[in-house]
C-alpha cells in the first residue's frame, strides 16, 4: 500500500515542519512519497472515487453541499489512516468552503483546529460584532492554541468582561510557561509572543491584581543591548498605557516601564508619550490646554512622581532619542533644553538647503520641528512660517515633502496672532483647490504605479489638497473663510483618493459647528468611506435638535469606529447640553463592544443633571 505509505511519510514531514528539526533535509519524505505514488497500489479504505478529488470537483463546479459532504468524509479518512498533513488541509479547506457560506462559527472551529491564525483573524474582521467561537487555550498543539489565542485578540472588544478576565489569566499562564521555556513550539516562540500580545489585548478588562502580574511577567522583555528590538515592544508599550489609564494605583508604575521602553529605543513608547491619553495621565498643560472647554480629570500622579518622568525625558534628549525634544516640550516646556532643542529646530527649517534635482531626501524632520518652534518668540515663528510655505510651493520638492511642509505651516499658524492668519489662508486657496499639485518624482515615488513598472516605490498621494485643506481650516478666521472651507471639503467627498476623503472628514469634523448646521449628515452616513460616516457622528451630536434620529441610526452602524466616534462626541458636549445626549449614551452604554461601552460611560446623564 504504497499510496498509504505516502501519506504517512507526508505526515511525518508535517511533525518536522510543526515541531522542527528544519533541515535541509526537510523535503526527503517529499521526494521518497511522490516515488512511492507513481508506482499505484490499493488503498486503506476503499472508496469508489477519492473524497479529496471529489471535494475539490465540487468546488469546482460550485456545489457547495457536495463540497461540505466530501470535505467531511475526506476529514474524516484522513484521521483514520493517519495522513495527518491530509487532516490539516481538509479542516483548512472546511473552513474556506463555510467562510464562503457565510457560516462564521463553523469556519472559525475548522479553522482553529488547522491552526489558520491568518484566516481567524481575517473572518473575526468580517464577522462584524458577532463572537467566534473560542475553544480551550489549555488543550491541542501548539499551531492550534496559537490560532485560538490570535482570535482572542482579534476578539477583544467583544468579549464580555468576565470572560475576558478568565481568559487573561490563562493567556498570563501560557505566556509565563512559554516566557520559561516550558511549552513545546517551535525555536521561534510563536505560542509564547502571541500568548503575550493576547493577554496585553485584555489587561485593561482585568483587575488590578492581574495588571500588576503581566507587567511583572514583562519586566524581563524591557533590559536589551543597543539595537536590539523584541517582538512585543509594541504591544508592551500599549499595555503600559491600558493598565495606567485603568488602575490609578499602578499608573506610575505602569508609565515608569512605558518610558524605560522609550529609554531603550522603543519607538512605539515614544510616540504614545506624545499622545492625549499619556499626556492626561502625566497632567500636561498642552493637554489641558486643548480641551479647555472640558472638565479634565486630574492626574493620579503625585508632583514627584510627575517630576521624575519628566527628569526621564531629559535624559532622553541626551541621548538623542526618537522624539525626544517633542516629549520633552510637552511634558516640561520649561526646561532649560527646551529653547535649545526648539532654536535647532528654527535652524533646521531656515537652512534646508534648495532642492537637488540629483537626488532626493524623505522623512524630514518638519513637522516635529514646526511644534517645537512654537515654544519660540513670534519673529522666529513667522520667519520658520514663511520658509515652510516656500518649500511647500516648490514644485521641485517631493510631494511627500511639500505635504509635510503644508503640516508644519498649520502646526506654526496656530500659534500666531489671529490678524496674521489671513494671508495664510489665501496661501493656502491653490493647494486645496489642485492648482499646485505636481511634485518632483510624482510618476515614480507616489500615486498610482504603472502594472508593469520594475520600480515601485508606494501609493501614497502625491496631492496636497488635503493638506492645504488642512492649513486652510487652521487659518481660517472669518465666517466666509470657514464657509469656503466647508464647502471645498463637500467638493473633497466625491474624490477617487482615500487621503483627500479622509482629510475632507476630518475637516468637517473639526471646523465648528458655527458653519455645518446646514450640512446633510444624513447623505454623510450613507457614504461608504469609513471617515465620511464618522464625520456625520460628530455632526449629528453638534447639532442634535435637527439630527437625533440620524444619531440614533448610527448607533446600530455596521463598523464599530462610527459608534465609538459617537460615543466619544457625546461625552464631549458642552455641560449646558449635557442632557440632549442622554438617551444617545443610554443605548451606546449597551453596546456589544466594549470599547464603545466605556467611552459611553465617561459622562453620566440623568434627568438633564451631570
Amino acid at each position: 500500500m504504497t499510496e498509504e505509505a505516502a501519506h504517512w511519510l507526508y505526515a511525518l514531514r508535517a511533525v518536522n515542519v510543526q515541531y522542527g528539526p528544519l533541515t535541509a533535509e526537510i523535503d526527503d519524505e517529499h521526494r521518497l512519497a511522490q516515488a512511492l505514488r507513481a508506482t499505484g497500489s490499493g488503498r486503506v479504505l476503499d472508496r469508489v472515487r477519492d473524497p479529496r478529488e471529489q471535494a475539490m470537483s465540487s468546488l469546482v463546479r460550485k456545489k457547495p453541499i457536495e463540497a461540505v459532504l466530501s470535505a467531511r468524509c475526506w476529514l474524516t479518512d484522513s484521521a483514520v489512516t493517519g495522513s495527518w498533513a491530509h487532516e490539516t488541509e481538509a479542516a483548512d479547506f472546511l473552513g474556506d468552503l463555510y467562510t464562503d457560506s457565510s457560516e462564521a462559527s463553523l469556519a472559525a472551529s475548522y479553522y482553529q483546529q488547522a491552526g489558520k491564525s491568518k484566516k481567524l483573524v481575517s473572518l473575526a474582521e468580517t464577522a462584524g460584532d458577532s463572537l467566534l467561537p473560542i475553544e480551550s487555550l489549555h488543550e491541542g498543539p501548539w499551531w492550534v492554541r496559537h490560532a485560538r489565542a490570535a482570535l482572542v485578540a482579534a476578539q477583544a472588544d467583544l468579549i464580555q468582561d468576565d470572560r475576558a478576565a478568565r481568559l487573561l489569566d490563562d493567556l498570563t499562564d501560557l505566556a509565563t510557561r512559554g516566557l520559561a521555556g516550558e511549552l513545546v513550539e517551535l525555536p521561534t516562540q510563536s505560542l509564547t509572543i502571541q500568548a503575550v500580545k493576547s493577554a496585553c489585548a485584555l489587561v485593561s478588562r482585568g483587575t488590578e491584581e492581574q495588571a500588576a502580574r503581566l507587567l511583572d511577567l514583562l519586566a524581563s522583555e524591557v533590559p536589551r543591548e543597543p539595537g536590539h528590538y523584541r517582538f512585543i515592544d509594541d504591544e508592551h508599550a500599549t499595555t503600559c498605557v491600558d493598565i495606567a489609564s485603568a488602575h490609578d494605583d499602578l499608573a506610575y508604575i505602569a508609565l515608569t516601564r512605558l518610558f524605560d521602553l522609550a529609554g531603550h529605543g522603543v519607538q512605539k513608547s515614544s510616540i504614545l508619550i506624545t499622545e492625549d491619553t499619556v499626556l492626561r495621565l502625566m497632567g500636561a498643560g498642552s493637554y489641558r490646554k486643548g480641551l479647555a472647554d472640558q472638565e479634565v480629570s486630574p492626574s493620579p500622579l503625585t508632583e514627584e512622581q510627575r517630576g521624575a518622568l519628566c527628569v526621564k525625558a531629559a535624559g532622553f534628549v541626551a541621548e538623542k532619542l526618537f522624539l525626544a525634544d517633542v516629549i520633552l516640550a510637552e511634558l516640561d516646556p520649561g526646561h532649560p533644553s527646551v529653547r535649545e532643542q526648539a532654536a535647532q529646530a528654527r535652524d533646521r527649517i531656515l537652512a534646508r538647503p534648495e532642492p537637488d534635482p540629483r537626488r532626493v531626501a524623505f522623512g524630514t524632520r518638519m513637522v516635529s520641528d514646526s511644534f517645537l518652534v512654537g515654544f519660540l518668540g513670534e519673529e522666529d515663528r513667522k520667519k520658520c512660517l514663511a520658509k515652510l510655505l516656500e518649500v511647500a510651493r516648490d514644485p521641485r520638492e517631493a510631494a511627500l515633502n511639500r505635504q509635510d511642509a503644508l503640516s508644519g505651516a498649520r502646526n506654526v499658524v496656530i500659534q500666531l496672532p489671529t490678524e496674521t492668519q489671513p494671508a495664510t489662508f489665501q496661501f493656502s486657496k491653490p493647494f486645496v483647490l489642485g492648482e499646485r499639485d505636481g511634485s518632483h518624482l510624482d510618476e515614480r515615488v507616489t500615486g498610482r504605479p504603472h502594472p508593469l513598472s520594475s520600480f515601485k516605490v508606494g501609493s501614497v498621494s502625491a496631492s496636497l489638497r488635503g493638506q492645504g485643506l488642512y492649513l486652510a481650516a487652521a487659518s481660517a478666521t472669518a465666517l466666509e473663510e470657514k464657509q469656503w472651507v466647508r464647502d471645498q471639503a463637500l467638493v473633497l467627498l466625491h474624490s477617487d483618493d482615500n487621503a483627500l476623503v479622509q482629510a475632507a472628514a476630518v475637516t468637517l469634523s473639526a471646523i465648528g459647528s458655527d458653519v455645518t448646521g446646514d450640512i446633510d449628515a444624513n447623505l454623510l452616513a450613507t457614504h461608504q468611506h469609513i471617515g465620511v460616516r464618522q464625520a456625520s457622528a460628530v455632526l449629528s451630536v453638534q447639532h442634535m435638535e435637527r439630527h437625533q434620529d440620524l444619531a440614533m441610526r448610527l448607533t446600530k452602524d455596521s463598523d464599530v469606529r462610527v459608534r465609538r466616534t459617537l460615543a466619544v462626541a457625546a461625552t464631549h458636549v458642552a455641560w449646558e447640553r449635557a442632557a440632549s445626549v442622554a438617551a444617545l449614551l443610554d443605548v451606546l452604554r449597551g453596546d456589544a463592544r466594549h470599547s464603545v461601552r466605556a467611552a459611553a460611560i465617561s459622562r453620566k446623564v440623568s434627568s438633564g443633571a451631570v
